[in-house]
């Protein structure tokens, strides 16, 4: 195995690592929210966590488009993609407000599932562009 491949696995590896701490520093914050206002700062936390893995497998799918378009000397697979995340973050920024809308409470509750619904739709979003353009099948 050269030393490229073995560099790979060790920064995996050391990605997957502080993937598992910052795991357990959120479940550690949840098991500790006492009311919902340190419930609201959990989830703020782990939507700042959502959003760099979000960006990051944003930043690998449109690398991949852009090599798609590179044989046809265009631009056009990765500004199609670029336009889909603009509408998608658009998306989730009006559904997670009427969301939090509609919510029955005070400000924090419905802050609280304002946030949990933006979560919830990044997560989503993340693992469809994983299973259908970086899955080790493509």
């Amino acid at each position: 195995m050269n030393t490229g491949k073995i560099g790979l696995l060790v920064l995996l590896f050391s990605c997957w690592v502080g993937s598992i701490q910052a795991n357990r520093s959120l479940i550690n914050c949840y098991q500790k929210a006492k009311d919902p206002t340190q419930e609201l700062q959990c989830l703020e936390k782990e939507y700042k966590a959502v959003r760099r893995e979000h960006k990051d497998v944003v930043e690998r799918v449109a690398a991949i488009a852009k090599a798609w378009d590179k044989p046809y000397r265009t631009r056009q697979r990765w500004t199609k993609f670029i336009q889909a995340g603009q509408s998608y973050d658009t998306y989730v920024t009006r559904e997670c407000q009427f969301f939090g809308w509609t919510t029955k409470g005070n400000r924090t509750k419905e802050k609280i599932a304002e946030m949990g619904c933006k979560v919830n739709l990044y997560r989503a979003r993340i693992d469809m562009l994983e299973n259908r353009y970086l899955s080790s099948g493509k």
